[in-house]
């Protein structure tokens, strides 16, 4: 579930809750490093990165991080707006993507859009589309 349907299924009402969520999508933001510990860390269910050099990537939160929690039925969107190199996107520290090994990215074309969802557990499913 996204910020601003959170907040609105709590009973924030819809101004409000447009008003709290100012600045989703995050955009124009730079991939970094090269591994899974110096990946840039993700800070909203909505990313956009305008800047991706090769090997460079994101990381997604871990569950019950202390500045943005993945909970299960999470969803973040991650837009790859670069248009030469792929983004890599990394489970938190010790996850993983359903069927996959643990601490391995999966890559986003350039160009292109993925959705990340939170199965619980640091356990996460990728969909990488248009």
């Amino acid at each position: 579930m996204t910020t601003l349907a959170k907040l609105m299924g709590s009973a924030v009402p819809a101004a409000q809750a447009q008003a709290t969520t100012a600045g989703v999508p995050l955009l124009s933001q730079t991939a970094a490093g090269t591994t899974q510990a110096n990946a840039y860390a993700i800070v909203s269910d909505f990313t956009v990165f305008g800047t991706v050099a090769s090997g460079s990537g994101a990381r997604l939160p871990p569950a019950n991080a202390a500045s943005l929690t993945a909970q299960q039925g999470d969803i973040y969107v991650v837009v790859n707006g670069q248009a030469t190199n792929a983004l890599l996107v990394y489970p938190p520290v010790g996850g993983n993507f359903a069927a996959v090994a643990v601490n391995t990215a999966v890559s986003v074309p350039a160009g292109k859009t993925a959705d990340f969802y939170c199965l619980g557990g640091n356990v996460w499913a990728a969909s990488i589309g248009g």
